[in-house]
């Protein structure tokens, strides 16, 4: 049983309840647009940004990989490599690849 609905093009919607966010392939994912994508985390870094911690992740679906930008923590809890995840936000582009800065997230069944 799928938590999401994935995106099959602005004409022919996949019909669902309307309280489950579409889920758009990290491939046509566009910067500065609202987007919930789904996929698994493949990497996980605590990294220092502007002297804060900040918990970055990738993740990966079969059309590409996006990154997410947790600021002010280590880590999260349930938050870990091979888990898959629902990360919603406005992406930014960030050299070739997109990036979420503190996006909401929704851990996925194994």
């Amino acid at each position: 049983m799928s938590l999401l609905r994935r995106k099959k093009g602005d004409d022919n919607p996949v019909v669902e309840p309307a309280s489950l966010p579409v889920v758009t392939p990290i491939g046509e994912a566009a910067p500065r647009r609202q987007v919930c994508i789904c996929g698994k985390i493949t990497r996980m870094t605590a990294r220092p940004t502007a002297g804060q911690a900040a918990l970055a992740i990738l993740v990966s679906d079969d059309t590409g990989t996006v990154s997410a930008v947790w600021t002010g923590r280590r880590e999260i809890g349930g938050v870990t490599l091979g888990r898959r995840i629902a990360i919603t936000g406005a992406p930014v582009l960030r050299g070739e690849q997109l990036e979420f800065t503190n996006p909401g997230y929704t851990l996925l069944p194994r």
